[in-house]
C-alpha cells in the first residue's frame, strides 16, 4: 500500500481554475486513490507502519505489565470495544484493504493508554507511570496531527484515512494529558518523580534534527514533512523513560 499525496481544496481549485494549462488534467479523487503506489512510496510506507506497530507493541507489552490491578471487567470491555471497533472499520470502512493496518495501529495504541489510564484510577496511584515517556508521547501526537490533519500524504489510502485515523489520534492525545494531568497533579504524592529521570530534552532535540535531515516529501511541503517525521522519531523513544523506571 502507499501514502495519498496532498489533495487539498487551494490545490484542488488551481487544478479547476480556467487558466491551468488544458494539456495537464486533474485526476479525480478515485482514481487518486485506486492508482498503484510506486515502489519508492510503498517501502517507505511499509517503514512507517513497522515502526508505528513495533512502538505500539512496547507500548502494550509496558502495559499488559501495570494493568493487572484494573478490574478484569473493565479491561475485558476494554479489549472487547476495541477488538469490534477495529473489526468493524477494517471490514465495512476499509473494505479490507491493507493499508488499513495503520489504522488499526494507531487503535491499539489508543487501547494501550486507555488501559494505562484505567490502571491509574482504579489503584488511586500513579507509581510505575513515568510522567516524561507522557509528555513525549504527547508531543508526538501533536506533530504527527499537525501533519495528518491538513494534509493526507501519510494517511491510510483507504476511507478509513479520511478521518478515522485522526480522530484516533485526537482520543490518544486528550487520554495522554488526561493521564499526565493526574500524574503531576492529583497523584503527584506516589508519583515516583526520583527515579523518573532519564533526560529527554536531547532525544527531543535529536529527533527534530533527524527529521529535518531525512524527512520525506509525502505532502510536499518540507514544515509539515519535518513534523511527521519529528513526531515518528519522538513517538519511538517515548518508551524509553517508561522502561527507565525500575
Amino acid at each position: 500500500f502507499g501514502s495519498r499525496r496532498d489533495v487539498s481544496p487551494r490545490a484542488s481549485a488551481r487544478a479547476r481554475s480556467p487558466t491551468a494549462s488544458p494539456s495537464v488534467k486533474p485526476l479525480p479523487a478515485c482514481s487518486r486513490r485506486s492508482s498503484p503506489p510506486t515502489s519508492s512510496s510503498t517501502g517507505y510506507s511499509k517503514m512507517v507502519l513497522a515502526s508505528a506497530l513495533c512502538s505500539a507493541a512496547m507500548r502494550m507489552e509496558t502495559v499488559a505489565s501495570k494493568s493487572s490491578k484494573a478490574p478484569q471487567n473493565k479491561v475485558a470491555l476494554a479489549y472487547a470495544l476495541f477488538l469490534a471497533l477495529a473489526g468493524a472499520v477494517f471490514h465495512f470502512v476499509a473494505d479490507g484493504e491493507f493499508s488499513a493496518i495503520m489504522t488499526m495501529s494507531v487503535m491499539f495504541q489508543c487501547l494501550a493508554m486507555l488501559l494505562l489510564c484505567l490502571q491509574s484510577s482504579s489503584s488511586g496511584s500513579s507509581a510505575g507511570i513515568s510522567a516524561r515517556a507522557l509528555a513525549m508521547e504527547a508531543l508526538a501526537l501533536c506533530c504527527r496531527l499537525s501533519s495528518t490533519a491538513l494534509y493526507n500524504g501519510y494517511l491510510p489510502v483507504d476511507a478509513s484515512g479520511d478521518w478515522i485515523f485522526q480522530a484516533t489520534d485526537v482520543c490518544t492525545l486528550f487520554l495522554t494529558l488526561g493521564l499526565l494531568h493526574r500524574v503531576l497533579v492529583t497523584e503527584r504524592a506516589s508519583y515516583q518523580e526520583e527515579e523518573d529521570s532519564l533526560p529527554i530534552l536531547p532525544m527531543v532535540i535529536a529527533s527534530f534534527a533527524l527529521a529535518a535531515l531525512l524527512h520525506a516529501d509525502m505532502n510536499s511541503r518540507p514544515f509539515f514533512d519535518t513534523m511527521w517525521m519529528a513526531g515518528l522519531f519522538v513517538g519511538v523513544l517515548a518508551v524509553l523513560p517508561q522502561l527507565w523506571l525500575p
